[in-house]
């Protein structure tokens, strides 16, 4: 993750306008989370975005429910100053912490935690280690909602999800982005299998652990406490 904050902090602008190119069907993944959350429209819930980037699933939480208020956290001071002119509109019903969530004491209570496409950057035992810090924040019946890469179940599947992912980046970036973006994919990256992430969140207490939406190797899925 250092090497990605080096990066990001030095030459990403536009964090919106990337993710588009180094996440498949990005939007669609998002929109999925936000309408995941099992909670009347008009419902006041409090939510925390762990890697919460440029504030784009954060906008489409405090779009759907008028009255939820989003707490949003990332390392990266850039992604920090970019969610906070987009989410100037929704005014005190957001709050960004600059900080790894790795690091992160979760001291409140939450209706809902959600994560998108940042969760596999950390080891299997942080993500162990995480999700049990989520479990515990989170009040009694609260959801948990990730969207992230996911490793394939065998490794002829897996591969498979690379060569199709790979196709994709060659074909949306070039030079020193697409170098990057791909060592930080096929060398960085740690996704996990969902089998594996689901025993580990049924070994924490979760219930009605669900797959809501997959793409290759990108998959939603939701978790109650």
């Amino acid at each position: 993750m250092d090497y990605m904050k080096s990066y990001f902090s030095k030459i990403i602008d536009d964090y919106d306008t990337v993710a588009d190119a180094v996440v498949m069907k990005n939007d669609e993944l998002h929109t999925c989370l936000a309408n995941v959350l099992p909670f009347e429209k008009d419902k006041k819930i409090s939510v925390l975005d762990l890697g919460s980037g440029t504030g784009h699933g954060m906008s489409l939480i405090l779009e759907r429910f008028q009255n939820a208020k989003v707490t949003g956290i990332d390392f990266s001071k850039k992604m920090i100053q970019i969610s906070t002119e987009k989410l100037k509109p929704f005014g005190e019903r957001v709050k960004l912490i600059d900080q790894d969530f790795r690091d992160s004491i979760f001291s409140e209570s939450y209706n809902t935690m959600v994560s998108a496409i940042a969760i596999h950057n950390i080891t299997h035992q942080q993500k162990e280690v995480l999700f049990q810090k989520i479990f515990n924040a989170l009040k009694d019946g609260g959801i948990f909602v990730n969207a992230d890469f996911i490793e394939g179940e065998s490794k002829d599947i897996h591969e498979h999800y690379r060569q199709i992912y790979s196709k994709y980046m060659q074909e949306h970036l070039s030079g020193e982005e697409l170098t990057v973006w791909l060592h930080h994919a096929f060398v960085e990256d740690m996704p996990m299998k969902l089998t594996e992430q689901f025993s580990l969140l049924k070994k924490i207490g979760f219930k009605d652990i669900t797959l809501h939406w997959q793409f290759g190797m990108e998959a939603v899925y939701s978790a109650r406490k």
